[in-house]
């Protein structure tokens, strides 16, 4: 399970990634990023040093909850491994969502899209 301080929960902070953030593709995963600015958004309690990640795992991916949250799980476990060893930069928001071809992937090849979409976006240190 990923820390709480780095979940990216709440329907406004999602509505916000989306309107302000840039898009970051991969075969297999989207990304959407956007680097945290505390003064564009003062009643929101971001600060120049957060991180905060979402996964977003649609009903066109897959109409089974079993096989959405089988992808949730496996994104979050190699973003945690990520968090664990320090390899993620502060100051953003980011939102991986699974692409329809993701489905019969293995644990390897997601964890290959999930670094291939952060290095694409700088997020990787």
């Amino acid at each position: 399970m990923i820390p709480k301080e780095y979940r990216l929960k709440r329907m406004k902070d999602f509505e916000i990634l989306f309107k302000e953030g840039w898009f970051v593709n991969d075969e297999f995963l989207t990304a959407k990023i956007w680097k945290i600015t505390p003064e564009k958004y003062p009643k929101r309690d971001y600060k120049e040093d957060d991180l905060k990640i979402g996964f977003v795992v649609g009903l066109k991916v897959s109409k089974k909850a079993v096989d959405r949250n089988l992808l949730k799980r496996r994104m979050r476990e190699v973003v945690r491994l990520l968090l664990a060893d320090n390899k993620i930069r502060v100051g953003f928001m980011v939102a991986l969502i699974a692409k329809p071809n993701m489905l019969g992937l293995d644990y390897k090849e997601i964890e290959a899209s999930v670094l291939s979409v952060l290095k694409k976006g700088c997020l990787l240190k």
